[in-house]
């Protein structure tokens, strides 16, 4: 039997919440935890024995949740900063249909802690589940604001991917101990951002280019557009790999079709999943880039190059600017506007 959670890493206290949770399904689950520590996969972990439950083909049921394809497995990711009323209205206007094959179907609602304007629709929903629908919502933090979504829920909180169990895994792998390395970093606690850094030949290009910035910028708008312009082509090209799995699951699913038919192969949600991957791949780069900035300001006032205040102050940038590319926001002058003001004076001595 397939088990749905054996892709975690490092939250065994969760994954033991979650087998106990399926064992009597609530309406309701909140998964907390920061970026990178394995929320979505352990969301669709959920989703998928949640739709595998009193199945007549739970293994079927539990490969397409997995791969986020099953028709009754709704997945909600904001197109903007945060959560839009119209978003929040067809999440209301989903849980009160029928599931499409099963007893139930399972809603997905990604960041809900990015929800504040929307939050009143979404609760409204969750005080009165309907009997066919389960909640899975994922969220960085619960500000007071969402305090009543969060007493509507059974939480499940997570913790960070430590670098070690990281590193441990990309060497079991067969990377090299410095690639591993790296890697292990750039990935910010991501299992998944993890193995698809390790399976990129130019990551550690990427990664050195971001880490170069400090150094390299002068504070003139020209210096700083010639960074952005080359970091965003770096980027663009950094989903080489991704678009390479993608055209290996669109063969394999064409096979499958050829030998049993298009029904219930899941080819639309299988679309949809990869577009989601490419904006998440765009994001994780960026903030892959924010990691690399703050750890060479870092270093820059740890060896003395860097003055201890000026560099707290460009770290205090660093952070804002990457919560706001987490939301979505203009990258391109956000960046700008970082790089010009980023480059810490030396110290003077």
């Amino acid at each position: 039997m397939t088990d749905s959670f054996v892709n975690m890493i490092g939250q065994e206290t969760a994954v033991a919440a979650l087998r106990t949770a399926i064992t009597a399904p609530l309406p309701a689950y909140l998964l907390v935890g920061p970026n990178g520590c394995g929320l979505r996969t352990a969301a669709t972990g959920l989703a998928a024995e949640l739709l595998a439950r009193d199945s007549e083909d739970p293994e079927r049921d539990r490969r397409l949740a997995l791969a986020e394809e099953h028709p009754d497995f709704i997945l909600f990711e904001r197109s903007g900063p945060a959560l839009t009323t119209e978003e929040a209205r067809e999440i209301v206007r989903v849980s009160v249909t029928s599931p499409y094959e099963g007893n139930c179907k399972v809603i997905f609602v990604e960041d809900i802690d990015l929800a504040q304007g929307s939050a009143p629709m979404i609760l409204k929903v969750l005080e009165e589940p309907p009997d066919s629908t389960h909640f899975i919502l994922t969220a960085q933090q619960v500000p007071p604001e969402l305090a009543t979504i969060s007493s509507r829920c059974t939480t499940i909180e997570f913790n960070p991917i430590n670098r070690q169990e990281l590193l441990k895994l990309l060497i079991s792998s067969g990377l090299d101990h410095e690639h591993s390395s790296v890697v292990a970093t750039a990935a910010n606690g991501s299992v998944d951002r993890a193995m698809l850094l390790a399976a990129d030949q130019t990551a550690l290009d990427r990664w050195n280019a971001w880490s170069c910035l400090p150094r390299d910028l002068d504070g003139t708008g020209n210096r700083a557009a010639a960074a952005v312009d080359k970091l965003l082509a770096m980027i663009e090209s950094a989903a080489g790999p991704l678009q390479e799995r993608h055209e290996r699951e669109r063969d394999d699913l064409n096979k499958r079709a050829e030998e049993l038919g298009e029904r219930g192969l899941g080819r639309r949600g299988m679309e949809e999943r990869h577009k989601r991957e490419l904006r998440r791949l765009r994001t994780d780069e960026l903030l892959m880039g924010m990691t690399a900035v703050g750890l060479a300001i870092r270093e820059g006032i740890s060896d003395g190059s860097v003055d201890p205040a000026l560099g707290s102050e460009s770290l205090s940038s660093v952070i804002e600017v990457s919560k706001d590319l987490r939301r979505n926001g203009n990258e391109r002058l956000l960046l700008q506007q970082l790089f010009v003001h980023l480059r810490p004076p030396r110290k003077l001595l």
